[in-house]
């Protein structure tokens, strides 16, 4: 989780650091879900942070 949390805020600040230019860094994907009822939180998580740095700058259209 850390690690993803970290990418999303190296890509924000390239991403104000560009003027608004959608970075073209890559964002690690969430793990694959095992199936363990305790892992859902994190796995949910982790999938949320990854969009949300994938659809930075997309228009809404895209994002829907």
């Amino acid at each position: 989780m850390a690690a993803i949390q970290a990418q999303i805020q190296a890509l924000l600040a390239a991403r104000a650091g560009r003027g608004g230019e959608r970075s073209h860094k890559e964002v690690a994907k969430p793990p694959v879900f095992s199936g363990e009822a305790e892992k859902v939180s994190e796995f949910v998580t982790a999938c949320k942070l990854y969009m949300k740095a994938r659809m930075i700058g997309s228009m809404v259209e895209k994002q829907v």
